[in-house]
């Protein structure tokens, strides 16, 4: 009895080693890529650190934060990123009409959600290069279409048109996911409910309502949840689509972040992670504004 004691507790011990041994890559992988420059970036970012003195460590309290707050740039910057996320929502609603429209007609249905997808496994940056053109004034794709058709040119890229073009570009360019994660989530409502809704006299559009929406309402939700949050950290899109130039009517929160920690604005790390932990911060409340919102149109049961 001791002997098989002994044996269970040592198998206990060996199991518990082998479960910390699969857990430590991604434990060490959080603590190295994540939490510790979390914790160094919030250090930093109460003292005037520059790559370029690197062995300097003012306290200067915080001052990065207030400065920050009386940056036009970032403050713009912000705001632009608000009017980034418009496109979240109309490419969900977009994305959610084409997929209701793919369960409903079964043929080509495949051949459609895979050329919708082509975009997903597209790089940024090649997305950015193609959408450049399309959108060049003189010589790109709609310039020649505007040849042919009669209108005028149109600058795409300038100030007053810069935000549609790139909401178009990022809701085209998201479509994919949104439409695989919705599709799939329409395949598994329960036709038990339609055949009883379809029994009781409701009508498509009142089966879509009361059905189909409240259904995909988780689905809906995690993708509103992360576009939300990919909008004010966008960044990739914009830099390449500007050139690197920046503008206040085209600049973004990370693209301002990261000029702080290049040659172009004096390596100044501190005050760049300051605006980091801000902008961090936004997304975490605008986040948990989302989760607290969500109770009342979210369902997680049919």
């Amino acid at each position: 009895m001791v002997r098989a004691k002994i044996t269970r507790k040592t198998k206990k011990k060996i199991e518990a080693l082998e479960g910390m041994a699969f857990a430590a890559p991604l434990v060490i992988g959080l603590l190295l890529f994540l939490a510790f420059p979390l914790i160094y970036a919030l250090i930093i970012s109460f003292t005037d650190y520059t790559f370029a003195t690197a062995n300097s460590f003012k306290f200067i309290g915080f001052e990065n934060y207030i400065n920050a707050f009386h940056d036009q740039f970032f403050v713009r910057s912000l705001v632009n990123a608000l009017i980034n996320a418009i496109g979240v929502p109309i490419g969900i609603v977009l994305a959610l009409i084409l997929s209701v429209f793919m369960t409903k007609v079964k043929r080509f249905s495949s051949v459609f959600r895979s050329i919708l997808y082509i975009p997903t496994v597209c790089g940024a940056v090649a997305i950015t290069f193609v959408w450049s053109w399309v959108y060049q004034p003189l010589y790109g794709l709609i310039a020649q279409l505007g040849q042919v058709f009669g209108w005028g040119t149109i600058n795409f890229l300038g100030e007053d048109l810069f935000f549609p073009s790139m909401i178009a570009m990022g809701v085209w360019s998201g479509l994919g996911t949104s439409i695989l994660l919705l599709y799939a989530s329409l395949k598994n409502v329960p036709k038990a409910l339609y055949e009883a809704a379809a029994v009781d006299g409701a009508n498509a559009v009142q089966q879509f309502f009361h059905i189909t929406l409240p259904s995909v309402s988780p689905v809906t939700f995690y993708i509103l949840l992360t576009g939300i949050s990919g909008s004010f950290q966008d960044f990739t899109r914009f830099q390449v689509m500007r050139g690197d130039q920046i503008t206040d009517w085209s600049i973004m929160p990370v693209w301002y972040i990261y000029k702080y920690t290049t040659n172009q604005f004096n390596y100044e790390a501190g005050y760049a992670c300051a605006m980091g932990i801000i902008l961090g911060l936004i997304i975490l409340a605008l986040s948990a504004i989302q989760f607290g919102v969500s109770r009342f149109w979210v369902h997680y049961d049919n």
